[in-house]
C-alpha cells in the first residue's frame, strides 16, 4: 500500500515535470510569459477603484470560472454552480470569526467543504444525463439560501457581515488572487493534459464509447463535480474577502450564470476561455453602468428608472451573448486563433516575397 502510495506520488511529480519542462521549450510559453508581466504591472498604474472592483474580480471570476469549465469537460453542466461560491464564501469566513483560525487556513478549509457538498451532491446524482444535473444544482442552491437564511443565528447570512482579510484590500490583495488564479488556472491545466483529463474528454465526447473503452463514466464525473466544486469555493472565498461582505446574495442566480456567460463568450473547453470571458464580463459590468451622463439619450427606453446605466448592462450583456454565439459559437479564444493563424500566415508570405 505504501510502495504504491510512494510510486503514485513519484508519477505524479514526474508527469507535472515532463508537462513544465514541455512548455518552457514551446512558443506558447513566452505569450503566457508576457500576459503575466502585464497583469502583474498594470495594477501599479491604476487607481484603487480599478485595482479592486475591477481587475481583481477579473482574476476571481477567472477562478470560477474555470471550475464551470472543468466540470463541462466531462460532458456536465451546472446552473447552481452559486452554491458552491456561496458555500466557500460563508464557510470560509464563519470558521475564521468562529473559530478564529487564520484566513488562509479558513479559505482552504471552505474550499474543501465546499468540495466535500459537492461530493455529497454528486454522489446522488451525478448519473444524470446532461442538463438533468444542471437543474439539479440549480435547486441545491435554492435550497442553500433556505438553509443559510433558516440557520441565521449562526450564519448571520440574512443581514450579512464583514469578512476577516487575508491581507490588506489594494495590492496585496490583488496579487494574493492573481497567484491562487495562476496556481488554479495551471492545475486544470494540468488535470486535463493528464489521464483524468483525457477520461473527461472521452466522456464529453462521446460517454457510451467511453463505457465500451472500459471507462468507469460514474467515477471520473464524480471527480470532475468534486474539483470544480472545490475551485469554485475557493473562489467563493475570495471574492468574500475582495468585497469585505457577504451575505445571501451571493446565491443568486446571476452568479450560477456568471460563469456559463463567461465560457461561452470566452470559449468553452479552452483553457484561455474563463480568462478573455472574465475580463469581458466584469469591463462591462463595472463600466457600463458608470457612464450614464453619457447614455441620457436613451432616457426615454427606460422611462421607470432613475439610472439607465445598470439595464443597459443586462441589455447589452444579453445582446453581446446573443451575437457570440450566432457568429462566434466557439468563443473568442477560437476567433482569436483564427485571427492569429491568418495574420501570421500573411506575415510569413510576404516575408517570402
Amino acid at each position: 500500500m505504501v510502495l504504491a502510495i510512494k510510486e503514485s506520488i513519484a508519477n505524479t511529480f514526474g508527469f507535472v515535470k515532463n508537462e513544465v519542462v514541455g512548455f518552457s521549450r514551446s512558443r506558447m510559453f513566452y505569450y503566457v510569459l508576457a500576459a503575466l508581466a502585464i497583469a502583474a504591472v498594470v495594477p501599479l498604474f491604476t487607481s484603487s477603484y480599478v485595482l479592486s472592483e475591477v481587475l481583481t474580480p477579473m482574476v476571481i471570476f477567472t477562478i470560477y470560472a474555470s471550475s464551470w469549465n472543468l466540470l463541462a469537460s466531462s460532458g456536465q453542466g451546472s446552473l447552481g454552480h452559486a452554491a458552491f461560491l456561496g458555500i466557500g464564501g460563508f464557510a470560509s469566513a464563519l470558521l475564521v470569526i468562529k473559530l478564529g483560525i487564520p484566513p488562509i487556513i479558513g479559505l482552504f478549509v471552505g474550499s474543501v467543504f465546499s468540495a466535500v457538498i459537492g461530493l455529497l451532491i454528486g454522489l446522488t446524482c451525478v448519473r444524470l444525463k446532461a442538463w438533468f444535473l444542471g437543474m439539479v444544482t440549480f435547486g441545491f442552491s435554492v435550497i442553500a439560501v433556505t438553509i443559510i437564511s433558516q440557520f441565521d443565528a449562526v450564519t448571520g447570512g440574512i443581514m450579512g457581515f464583514r469578512t476577516p482579510l487575508i491581507v490588506e484590500r489594494g495590492l496585496p490583495f490583488y496579487y494574493l488572487t492573481f497567484v491562487f488564479a495562476v496556481i488554479s488556472v495551471f492545475a486544470i491545466h494540468l488535470i486535463m493534459r493528464s489521464k483524468l483529463g483525457l477520461a473527461f474528454r472521452a466522456i464529453h465526447g462521446n460517454e457510451l464509447e467511453a463505457k465500451m473503452n472500459g471507462v468507469n463514466t460514474a467515477k471520473y464525473r464524480l471527480i470532475a463535480f468534486v474539483l470544480s466544486t472545490f475551485f469554485a469555493g475557493l473562489a467563493g472565498g475570495l471574492y468574500a474577502q475582495s468585497i469585505q461582505y457577504i451575505q445571501i446574495s451571493i446565491f443568486e442566480p446571476y452568479y450560477s450564470f456568471l460563469p456559463l456567460m463567461i465560457c461561452v463568450i470566452g470559449g468553452l473547453g479552452t483553457l484561455e476561455g474563463p480568462i478573455i470571458g472574465s475580463v469581458i464580463i466584469v469591463a462591462i459590468d463595472r463600466y457600463l453602468p458608470g457612464i450614464d451622463s453619457a447614455l441620457q439619450f436613451l432616457k426615454p427606453l427606460f422611462p421607470n428608472v432613475s439610472f439607465v446605466g445598470p439595464p443597459l448592462r443586462m441589455l447589452f450583456l444579453g445582446l453581446f451573448l446573443i451575437v457570440i454565439v450566432v457568429f462566434a459559437p466557439k468563443g473568442l479564444t477560437a476567433f482569436i486563433r483564427r485571427a492569429y493563424a491568418y495574420f501570421r500566415g500573411k506575415l510569413v508570405t510576404v516575408k517570402e516575397q
